[in-house]
């Protein structure tokens, strides 16, 4: 199963090559307004520019733009306060790229030299896919999020160990225990309300077993942890409404994978809906 990380960086070998495809097909010319004996000079002009390319080329740019910029939000999550030196690898690298991608004017980085574009262009990825080694260890290598319906099915969260392992964390969001609250009262129907009170009731029994919200032993090697912050983050996918209960769980998903970058985050959900969501953002999950 690949993970987030294993997801982004997959992503990043498509992007770069498409990237560097471009950026080969693509020529430079002499753009610089000064010229001998023509008595004016213009400070910082731009020397060498991209030679203009309509149709197939600029659909292959834009092609290129969309998914780059899709992948720099769901990248940065991995740093959510990045130390000055990776912040500025992490702007220089990403802004490099949109400008290659954009071709604004006043681009001073662009060489008459094809093979040193190319080695340019090579690099910016290169620097990005680095990043990922600063990366902090994490004392669990598998996290585990469980949907709503899963926890109403059946609340036993030691359920996974055939899928992922014998050793886990298991994270219980303030959304999914809100939804079980309402269930247990306004469920469409008496078995529905008695699944959620059965759900309900295995929770609390985990404050039992010591602090939940630091993480206590369910059985064997797996282990359960109660969330009790909601998401808030202003470097989210700009599509995530957090009005919207499912929204909300991916959201919230994300944010706990920014928190443990080097732990796989794996949601369990046998819902349809939240399973093409956590595809659009690269969250794996399994169904039970």
């Amino acid at each position: 199963m690949l993970t987030y990380l294993d997801r982004l960086l997959a992503d990043l070998s498509e992007i770069e090559t498409k990237y560097v495809g471009i950026v080969d097909a693509s020529e430079v010319h002499n753009v610089d307004p000064n010229r001998r004996g023509s008595g004016v000079v213009f400070i910082g002009a731009q020397k060498w520019g991209w030679v203009p390319a309509l149709g197939q080329q600029e659909a292959r740019r834009a092609e290129c733009l969309r998914p780059f910029k899709a992948w720099m939000v769901r990248f940065r999550l991995l740093f959510p306060d990045p130390l000055p030196r990776v912040a500025k690898v992490l702007k220089g690298s990403e802004d490099h790229i949109l400008s290659w991608l954009e071709r604004n004017k006043g681009d001073h980085s662009i060489s008459p030299d094809k093979e040193k574009r190319l080695a340019r262009a090579t690099k910016d990825v290169e620097e990005l896919r680095m990043l990922t080694q600063l990366l902090p260890s994490d004392d669990w290598d598998v996290r585990v999020v469980t949907d709503t319906n899963v926890l109403i099915d059946d609340p036993d969260v030691a359920m996974y160990v055939d899928q992922l392992g014998k050793r886990y964390l298991v994270h219980v969001l303030p959304i999914v225990m809100r939804e079980i609250d309402e269930l247990k009262r306004s469920g469409r129907t008496p078995e529905l309300r008695e699944n959620a009170k059965r759900a309900d009731r295995r929770l609390k029994s985990y404050r039992n077993n010591g602090d939940v919200q630091v993480g206590v032993r369910v059985a064997g090697d797996v282990f359960v942890q109660f969330e009790h912050a909601d998401p808030k983050s202003d470097h989210l996918p700009s599509w995530l409404d957090l009005s919207v209960p499912d929204d909300r769980f991916v959201a919230s998903v994300l944010l706990l994978q920014s928190d443990h970058p080097s732990s796989a985050v794996i949601v369990a959900t046998g819902d349809m809906n939240m399973q093409t969501k956590l595809s659009a953002v690269g969250l794996p999950f399994i169904e039970p």
